[in-house]
């Protein structure tokens, strides 16, 4: 019974407990809804340590990215930016704040949301970013900001890649609603020590997490159009290697 404890209290160490229930309670419903709505899939979770710094990089396709991530992990909790717009509702900011959202201004480089990343991967934590810095206009992966470089210098953590595709189909860009008629699946990749990362130039390491992102997003393309009988996903892949 303790060490049940133990390894629940490891997947957010040092959070109150109504925040580790809050979550909980998020994860499954999120878990529920996204199956039944898009029978959303899931592969690689182990990928993820389950202690220590990490830092968990994802393309970004639509609102739903974080319910899909979220409700694929079930032994981690991870923090994420979120635009400041979020909070100026006491009760949705309030909301976020208990799932371990923390701001950011994204009309200007918002040192303070940097600083407060690199403070909770020191604290052992793992932080969620979305590097492409706003949603993808075509489905596909674009092009990383620097900012990922400052947070693995500074703080050292390990990386894990990690892959969506579906929720483009869902919710892309531009819609005001999202579809039903969609399939979604997540995965993460295998774990990368920042050490290794740090030997190579920082335009070198951004393209290397680009490009390895977009490859699974494609391997989870083909799994699904198998799964579906090419019926999905619907969005346009790209057109170059």
């Amino acid at each position: 019974m303790i060490g049940c404890w133990r390894r629940w209290r490891r997947r957010n160490p040092g959070a109150p407990v109504w925040r580790l229930l809050l979550w909980e309670s998020i994860r499954h419903i999120a878990f529920l809804a996204m199956f039944l709505a898009y029978r959303v899939r899931s592969f690689g979770h182990r990928n993820v340590p389950a202690d220590g710094p990490v830092l968990l990089l994802c393309n970004h396709q639509s609102y739903l990215d974080l319910l899909a991530l979220g409700s694929a992990l079930p032994h981690r909790h991870f923090f994420a930016m979120a635009r400041k717009t979020l909070f100026r509702s006491r009760h949705f900011g309030g909301l976020i704040r208990g799932l371990n959202a923390f701001e950011v201004d994204q009309e200007r480089g918002d040192i303070r949301a940097i600083r407060t990343a690199i403070e909770l991967l020191k604290a052992g934590q793992m932080v969620l970013i979305f590097p492409e810095g706003s949603r993808t206009p075509d489905g596909t992966v674009q092009g990383f900001q620097e900012g990922v470089m400052l947070l693995i210098r500074r703080a050292r953590p390990t990386i894990v890649p990690a892959a969506l595709e579906g929720p483009y189909d869902a919710w892309p860009i531009g819609r005001k609603r999202p579809r039903l008629n969609a399939r979604v699946a997540v995965e993460f990749g295998n774990p990368i020590p920042a050490e290794e990362l740090l030997k190579l130039d920082s335009r070198q390491v951004l393209d290397q997490l680009a490009q390895q992102i977009e490859t699974m997003r494609l391997q989870l393309r083909e799994r699904l159009k198998t799964q579906s009988d090419g019926r999905f996903p619907r969005s346009a892949e790209r057109l170059t290697p």
